[in-house]
């Protein structure tokens, strides 16, 4: 026994419908029937939204045939009209904020290590002070 495969259409006002596209017939015996499909009914106008029929018949070499019925639906061309842009919203409060009070500055540097390089920068100072005191004597 011959198997139509067809499916449902959907379409668009004034689309292209070409009533056997996509449409197959095989058979186990003779194997592919595709060209061997008629078109038994067709009452689609693809120019008016509606819903019609399509009904296709194949018959194998043994005399065995086999009818399937699809339904093709035409909707309505929809108008080609611009979408309306959204309006953005506005926001509930226009004021400005108040700014945050933070009690203590962030502390940007380590300055624990200030006291021991000033105290060796004095120290360095005065030795060297005293080194060169010293020479200017012996001169």
């Amino acid at each position: 026994m011959p198997v139509i495969n067809a499916s449902d259409r959907v379409l668009t006002e004034g689309d292209r419908f070409a009533v056997l596209e996509g449409v197959t017939a095989t058979d186990k015996e003779d194997g592919n029937l595709t060209d061997k499909i008629q078109v038994l009914k067709n009452t689609v106008n693809k120019e008016e939204a509606g819903t019609y029929e399509v009904t296709y018949k194949v018959t194998d070499s043994q005399g065995a045939s086999t009818i399937k019925t699809i339904t093709v639906t035409v909707r309505e061309k929809s108008a080609d009209k611009p979408a309306e842009p959204q309006k953005p919203n506005k926001p509930a409060d226009t004021k400005p904020g108040k700014p945050s009070q933070q009690s203590e500055s962030p502390k940007t540097a380590d300055m624990s290590n200030i006291g021991l390089f000033g105290s060796m920068f004095a120290g360095s100072s005065g030795l060297l002070t005293m080194l060169l005191g010293k020479r200017r004597k012996k001169k």
